[in-house]
């Protein structure tokens, strides 16, 4: 396995290089920043997995995996992203970000080792405690199913019905009476 990983934080690199050592044919380059990392991948380097420490400077992993994910996106061939967070609270900031998964710091060797695994073999997260992934859809995804549009509003007001569901000469801009509002010109 070849592991790209972002962290500019040595005890942060301990963790990892410490998750992955004594893997048959496992190696982890290590970069300081998320740029430099990008940089990598934008000229073509191969790797099985990114792995990210969200708190780098100048900018955090969450900058990095949402550029991978837009290049992936777009068409490239980019590897997937583990984010190492901070905080419990940070997951939906992880899922945002597009990440695959995300493991809470300090990591446990044994549980990064089995996310690192589960991601590259394309397999669900495991269930661990301080790991989870739950990426948010891209606006480069196809359209929200129903359940989606209606949850996050996509789908308009519940009360107004899709545009084929307008009374006839209706076009859903005019007044509604006994609101307060009066058209323009009137």
């Amino acid at each position: 396995m070849k592991i790209l990983l972002v962290a500019d934080h040595s005890s942060v690199a301990a963790q990892v290089t410490t998750a992955v050592e004594g893997w048959d044919d496992s190696s982890v380059f290590h970069v300081s920043m998320p740029k430099r990392a990008l940089a990598l991948l934008d000229e073509g380097e191969a790797y099985d997995v990114v792995v990210a420490d969200n708190d780098t400077h100048p900018a955090g992993g969450l900058f990095l995996c949402r550029e991978v994910k837009a290049r992936w996106q777009m068409g490239r061939e980019m590897p997937p992203v583990v984010l190492l967070i901070a905080r419990p609270q940070d997951s939906w900031l992880a899922n945002w970000a597009q990440a695959d998964a995300y493991v809470l710091k300090p990591a446990d060797p044994f549980d990064l080792r089995e996310a690192l695994e589960a991601v590259v073999a394309g397999e669900p997260v495991p269930a661990l405690p301080g790991i989870g992934g739950e990426p948010k859809p891209s606006l480069l995804d196809p359209g929200p199913s129903a359940a989606v549009a209606a949850r996050t509003g996509a789908a308009g007001r519940p009360d107004e019905g899709g545009a084929a569901e307008l009374p006839a000469g209706r076009t859903g801009s005019e007044a509604e009476p006994g609101l307060g509002v009066t058209p323009m010109g009137d």
